[in-house]
């Protein structure tokens, strides 16, 4: 089958990231990652011999009307794509235009969304033909097969569909894949590399995948609803081979380590920063982590294997608010993992969600206090969002903490839900304060100008001049 693959555009010419957990809009500092989903779907897609097309309409700037244009050019027999929560209805409402281009062709999205709340959307929309529930790629494959070869779709596993006579089934859910080795590398020949740009450095740079699953129990993730509890790891000897093959086909030397969480087992990090030292591979790379998976020694070796920066979820500076989202971290720990990234030379970000349950005006002014004691080199603020998928929806819509959603609204640059014990105008107030109490300072603008690469200026006083607009709204 000829099958196109879109990131879909919004309604609004807005640019959307839709990568598993990850559904937000365009940050201030103005990047965007490549879509890691849909270039693996498209591997398996070619691997199994379909002709396959990616279209990142964010990235590429194309708008409703150019994807009409595009199926008029390439007339696919299948249009699948990634869906968000904050777009969701745009990302839904965009079958009703492919539909009007052909009739003909079968429609498909996939998401943590649109997993959880698959019935409802299907009927909602009525030109989408078929949900794919979980992580996308086997059953995408299966899928695509069965309509290619005329076959029964209520034999795939893993998808919600709409039958002849327009009911809603639910097949079984597809077991999660436990030999990652057993994917192909993604299809990134498939897309135009150069529009995917780090932020401040400017270099280009791809991501990989080394692990599916995630272990804990946060309340306000929706991780596990992508990839499920269970840690899944790829082999070292196949990350290996995907970094010197992107290096020698694409000329890549920076990278995102794209997981749920990155440092969970330290063996494995270890194993993998080894092997790219006794390689040779001159490379540099980001990942995440936890404040409680890493420790002094392990940051030291990711500093000699190339990692410049790692990303913690620090979330709160209140240990009250850690423990009713059930983060299982402490303020030491998180003080360690900063104070040892630093002690290895990997500059620091720090993640906060503001606006979590039991949060008041004391705690936020906790969090505040605390990122800003931290030695951190950059810093995040997000507003809790109960996206669907996560506990904290369950327990949002149960306590009336939100009444029936208005997706559109849940985004994590502005609070939403109104708790007992703080208003959600107020959390969007202490948010802009944050921004204002941890960059107004001298320390910071030091820290923030070693970040930058000076041949792209343009892009940092673009991004400067987007974040002075929104800090001083």
């Amino acid at each position: 089958m000829k099958v196109l693959l879109l990131n879909p555009p919004s309604s609004d010419n807005k640019k959307f990231i839709r990568e598993g957990r990850c559904t937000q809009e365009q940050g201030v500092w103005a990047t965007l990652w490549p879509p890691l989903s849909l270039a693996t779907m498209g591997a398996v897609l070619e691997e199994a011999g379909h002709v396959v097309k990616i279209v990142d309409c964010a990235a590429q700037e194309m708008n409703r009307d150019a994807v009409g244009h595009l199926m008029r050019e390439f007339f696919p027999e299948a249009v699948i794509w990634s869906t968000g929560t904050p777009s969701i209805e745009s990302d839904l409402e965009l079958a009703s235009f492919i539909k009007g281009c052909d009739d003909k062709v079968s429609t498909a999205v996939f998401g943590t969304h649109v997993t959880v709340l698959d019935k409802e959307c299907l009927t909602a929309f009525p030109a989408i033909d078929c949900i794919i529930r979980n992580e996308p790629e086997m059953t995408l494959g299966a899928l695509v097969t069965t309509l290619a070869e005329g076959g029964r779709l209520a034999d795939v596993a893993g998808i919600t569909f709409r039958t002849d006579t327009g009911t809603i089934s639910a097949n079984p859910p597809r077991p999660f894949i436990e030999d990652l080795d057993s994917l192909p590398l993604p299809a990134w020949h498939l897309l135009d590399l150069d529009r995917y740009r780090l932020p401040l450095k400017g270099k280009r740079f791809l991501m990989v995948a080394p692990l599916r699953g995630c272990p804990f129990n946060c309340s306000f993730c929706t991780c596990q609803t992508y990839y499920g509890k269970k840690l899944r790891k790829r082999s070292v000897e196949s990350l290996l081979k995907e970094i010197e093959y992107d290096g020698e086909r694409f000329g890549m030397r920076d990278f995102f380590i794209w997981a749920e969480t990155f440092v969970v087992d330290r063996a494995y990090v270890a194993a993998l920063c080894r092997g790219i030292i006794e390689r040779g591979l001159r490379i540099s790379w980001t990942s995440n982590s936890r404040v409680d998976t890493v420790d002094r020694e392990l940051l030291t070796l990711m500093a000699q294997a190339g990692c410049w920066m790692i990303s913690y979820g620090i979330e709160s500076g209140s240990q009250k608010i850690l423990d009713e989202s059930h983060k299982g971290t402490t303020l030491e720990q998180a003080a360690e993992a900063v104070r040892y990234a630093r002690e290895a030379g990997i500059k620091t970000v720090g993640h906060f969600i503001l606006g979590l349950p039991g949060e008041t005006e004391a705690s936020l002014k906790q969090t505040i206090n605390y990122a800003r004691s931290l030695p951190l080199d950059l810093a995040q603020f997000y507003c809790a969002v109960p996206f669907p998928g996560s506990r904290l929806y369950d327990r949002a819509l149960e306590e009336g903490w939100i009444t029936r959603p208005d997706y559109s609204c849940f985004k994590q640059d502005c609070a939403l839900m109104e708790l007992p014990t703080i208003s959600s105008d107020e959390v969007n107030r202490y948010r802009t304060l944050a921004y204002k109490r941890f960059y107004g300072n001298v320390r910071s603008i030091c820290k923030t100008l070693t970040l930058i690469n000076w041949k792209d200026a343009g892009r940092l006083v673009t991004a400067a001049r987007d974040f002075w607009k929104w800090s001083n709204k």
